[in-house]
């Protein structure tokens, strides 16, 4: 009886895990059927450069040597710096800080266009991990805090502030400053990157 008992139980277990695993693989064939074919450039890059930027860049550094350079080093994708905490392209969104020694170029927009003409792949990269007094002023809530409560200073800033990772700065602001980055301008049309942060722990 004990073996009988046994062998019901064995043949039930297993018609049961096969009928899970059947349904397992229909679900997780589903589920890739529905996620969207990656887009075809993400493979023809093999080799990549980053050029960031800093705010005094544009009224001293020769785009010409940069371009240069990628085709020397026969770079067939780049990750340019854009805006965020200092946009590169003369961006109209209000409490964007544009690049004190911009002037009247869009420095993002010539990079574009010279790294398209040699038939890069182009990214855009923004740093939302700090902004400026008058942001802050007008928006204290997308600034970030410590544990008292105190709004923070850069750590090794001490003219900007930090802020929020999980803030509207984020998810609202960023993303009206990703959009000239990819709609405006001759020399545009890049593809966005993920903003990039550095841990506010880091000083």
């Amino acid at each position: 009886m004990r073996d009988d008992v046994s062998r019901r139980v064995f043949l039930k277990t297993s018609s049961m895990a096969g009928a899970a695993v059947t349904f397992a693989e229909e679900a997780y064939g589903a589920a890739r059927a529905a996620i969207a074919p990656a887009p075809s450039w993400v493979d023809r890059p093999m080799r990549w450069a980053q050029l960031t930027l800093v705010e005094d860049d544009p009224g001293k550094f020769d785009p010409r040597f940069w371009l240069d350079y990628f085709r020397r080093t026969h770079s067939d994708a780049v990750c340019l710096s854009a805006g965020g905490c200092v946009a590169y392209y003369s961006t109209e969104v209000p409490l964007h800080h544009r690049s004190r020694w911009l002037g009247n170029r869009d420095v993002f927009g010539e990079l574009v266009k010279g790294c398209r003409d040699l038939g890069m792949v182009v990214l855009a990269r923004t740093d939302p991990h700090a902004t400026y007094d008058d942001v802050q002023q007008t928006h204290p809530d997308w600034i970030a805090v410590d544990a008292a409560g105190r709004p923070r200073r850069h750590w090794a800033s001490p003219e900007l502030w930090v802020t929020c990772a999980l803030g509207p700065y984020n998810f609202d602001f960023m993303t009206l400053g990703h959009q000239p980055c990819l709609l405006g301008g001759a020399g545009r049309g890049s593809r966005p990157v993920a903003p990039q942060r550095r841990p506010v722990g880091d000083q």
